[in-house]
């Protein structure tokens, strides 16, 4: 390349052909020069146009929001709308100057304003005036006309970084400004503004840019430089760019800078640091096989790939939103706009494999995980153990599933596993038997498959007439689905008809409970044979008796008090319903001092 010449210093390095370079990156080129061409600004820029038409604009405004959104640019817009010499007073559409045909054409106010040069429209970095000495100053220039223009406005960027003390300085004058000045704050801080400051200019918040509408405006751009690039490729520049518009438009002119004039779909996510699309669906693919073994090849796949470990977290993170906006909203939602197209079909596999309690689980793991990789002293392991938990936690059942399959096993007619009644005996049980010959139910069976608990009960039977006195107790313990701790002696019983009389052999455990709810029990059989039956109750060979046993000494006669006493409380009632539970033993609390 040929060297400068000494006159030409100034132009910078020169091309071949002996012309300066003159390009101008996508973030300036396109940079907005009328409300109309701010992007998804829409409530911000139609407040200050109405404002404008109708005369009604303040002294003070405050701009506020994230990088990249517009505020600054719409500062600029505002000044030009208040200063532009094509109309009689402000007007809510001022000369654009984006092209070289709109400069020929602008007033002389809107030029210098875009080009940073206007007198009467000064732009000070907050940064760099934060003392009281810099504001002093300012309030000094306010007193003066302004040169040419209409008003004379100060744009402060980054007002948040200004002195408490320079705040203060600045308040009498912006309460009450002199009638042809303007302040224009712009921040990304909008909590460290003072209260009094806030008070004193209309706000205006700036929102993030949605992804779909990036992707629109980026196709705008890459239409008008005439860039051949699919529309997945731009969707993941505008993903990268997080809301920004500024950013998106940088990370464009960087993926140019790397591709040229066409743009393969492969060379965009590795220059932008993104995680390859397959690897987030093989990641959940793995979550929904319960495949660990695959989730330990995808890390090893990204410690080749060289991805960061905690970009991927928040990719997945991403991916898992994805497959549950998805699954929760129907095809037109407006919440799908930011999905691709070709991803639709693919997510919604998942999110038919995937239940809405293991997505809200996968979130919240992935949320706490990408905070915890930042100080982890391995990431690697970090990173297996948090995927290998997310494909664990697919085997934890919902609590409402739980609670259901509780009152299934627990109501109604017995469930798979428990002991049938056993046949009746041919003699009569004695009364009392020594504890040791106690008979008790046999243990219920665990079944075998996790399918075999979900036994739903049968309805309640419908009063049938007298037959043999099995069937009545088989029909009685069906009327007892909504208390299962009645039925539990009654399963464990036999029973035998003898005319009107209903005899019910139970175990011993079971003694206090008979007697507590004897009425119920009555009423069971009544309701079971359809007339009024005589019940009596026989314990371990006795014989049978309408009335409660005797105890055989003092002892069980306290320890029947207590059990009464003990089953009568709603918490006891409650977990023995629950649980078809029984209270074996009661003790009494040792002494104070002891262990209870």
């Amino acid at each position: 390349m040929p060297q400068a010449s000494r006159g030409s210093r100034g132009a910078g390095p020169l091309r071949p052909s002996g012309k300066p370079l003159s390009y101008k990156v996508l973030a300036l080129k396109y940079r907005p020069t009328s409300f109309d061409e701010v992007v998804g600004q829409t409530n911000v820029t139609r407040t200050l146009r109405n404002a404008l038409e109708r005369g009604k604009v303040g002294h003070a405004f405050l701009l506020s929001g994230a990088r990249g959104v517009g505020k600054t640019t719409t500062a600029r817009i505002l000044a030009k709308a208040l200063n532009c010499a094509t109309a009689p007073g402000p007007t809510a559409s001022p000369c654009s100057t984006r092209t070289d045909e709109d400069r020929a054409t602008a007033c002389d106010s809107c030029r210098e304003i875009a080009d940073g040069k206007s007198l009467d429209v000064q732009e000070i970095d907050g940064a760099s005036n934060t003392g009281v000495d810099s504001i002093r100053e300012l309030r000094e220039m306010t007193r003066y006309s302004p040169a040419r223009d209409r008003f004379k406005i100060w744009i402060i960027d980054e007002v948040h970084q200004i002195s408490g003390a320079a705040f203060n300085a600045l308040l009498k004058t912006l309460e009450e400004p002199p009638p042809r000045v303007k302040f224009i704050f712009a921040t990304t801080e909008y909590h460290k503004i003072p209260e009094t400051i806030l008070s004193r200019c209309q706000q205006y918040d700036f929102r993030m840019i949605p992804a779909r509408e990036l992707q629109t405006h980026l196709r705008k751009v890459a239409d008008e430089e005439k860039i051949r690039v699919s529309d997945a490729a731009l969707a993941l520049v505008a993903r990268a760019a997080e809301g920004s518009v500024r950013d998106s438009l940088s990370l464009f002119d960087q993926v140019l800078a790397f591709t040229g004039d066409e743009v393969p779909d492969a060379d965009v996510a590795g220059l932008l640091g993104l995680v390859d699309r397959e690897l987030l669906h093989r990641a959940s693919k793995a979550v929904v096989e319960g495949d660990s073994l695959a989730m330990l090849d995808l890390v090893e796949s990204l410690a080749d790939y060289g991805a960061d470990y905690r970009n991927f977290v928040r990719e997945l993170l991403l991916h898992l939103r994805e497959i549950l906006l998805v699954k929760l909203a129907p095809a037109e939602s407006p919440l799908l706009h930011g999905v691709l197209p070709e991803e639709l079909e693919r997510l919604r596999a998942l999110a038919g494999a995937l239940s809405e309690e293991d997505l809200l689980r996968g979130l919240d793991l992935l949320t706490r995980a990408e905070g915890e990789l930042r100080s982890a002293s391995d990431p690697r392991v970090a990173l297996d153990l948090v995927l290998l938990k997310l494909v664990q936690m697919r085997r934890l059942l919902p609590f409402a599933e739980l609670v259901a399959r509780v009152e299934r096993l627990l109501g109604g007619a017995p469930a798979a596993g428990l002991p049938a009644p056993r046949p009746a005996s041919s003699r009569t049980p004695a009364l009392f038997d020594a504890p040791a010959a106690r008979p008790s139910p046999p243990a219920p069976s665990r079944p075998a498959r996790r399918e075999d608990q979900l036994v739903a009960p049968p309805p309640p039977p419908a009063p049938a007439r007298p037959g043999s006195g099995e069937a009545l107790l088989a029909t009685m313990i069906g009327l007892c689905h909504s208390r299962p701790s009645l039925a539990a002696p009654l399963r464990a019983a036999t029973a035998r008809l003898e005319g009107d009389n209903l005899l019910v052999e139970v175990p011993p455990d079971f003694v206090a409970l008979g007697t507590m709810h004897a009425d119920e029990y009555h009423d069971l059989a009544r309701r079971a044979a359809g007339k009024n039956l005589h019940l009596k109750f026989a314990v371990g060979g006795g014989a049978a008796t309408d009335d409660p046993p005797a105890p055989s000494s003092p002892e069980e006669e306290r320890r029947q008090k207590l059990r009464g006493e003990v089953e009568k409380e709603p918490a006891v009632q409650e977990a023995l319903d629950l649980f078809d539970g029984r209270v074996v033993d009661v003790r009494e609390a040792k002494a104070s001092g002891e262990d209870s």
